[in-house]
């Protein structure tokens, strides 16, 4: 009769072991920008944007980046605008001060939206992966005490 509890235990908690893992999402720097993967099966933009959606920490993180990206896409566009206004007063002989100002400013605006919105990304996936162990509030474990091997649910 042990036997076949020991068996039952270990057999039900193999089942809950299983059923408790989970997948983590990785992200690694690419040439044409981040590469997402989740058990090493990389993930496209489509993909990501839906897993992020399942957790609400994560999605507000991931909102984040987004909305930061657009700002450093928009800076980044003025800055190649003011570049070329600076070019073009190099060549007509003009006063340079407006356009490095203007190259200065748009570059480092454009700099700080990158930053947040990678920061806001690696926020994301950090907060996706942590929920991930937390699905539950109850565990089952294993136990032994005088009466035996078991299992306990532990809150």
């Amino acid at each position: 009769m042990k036997n076949l509890r020991l068996t039952l235990s270990l057999l039900i908690l193999g089942i809950c072991g299983a059923n408790l893992s989970a997948q983590e999402i990785t992200s690694f720097s690419g040439m044409w920008g981040e590469k997402f993967y989740q058990d090493k099966e990389p993930l496209t933009w489509k993909e990501i944007d839906a897993i992020m959606k399942e957790n609400q920490a994560s999605a507000l993180h991931w909102q984040k980046s987004k909305k930061n990206m657009v700002g450093a896409l928009i800076a980044g566009t003025a800055n190649f605008g003011s570049a070329i206004w600076l070019i073009s007063n190099l060549d007509d002989n003009e006063p340079l001060t407006g356009p490095i100002i203007a190259v200065a400013g748009t570059g480092i605006i454009s700099s700080i939206f990158f930053h947040s919105a990678t920061k806001n990304k690696k926020m994301a996936i950090l907060e996706y992966n942590d929920s991930l162990g937390k699905k539950t509030s109850l565990y089952l474990t294993p136990t032994s005490n005088e009466n035996g091997v078991g299992l306990a649910l532990k809150f």
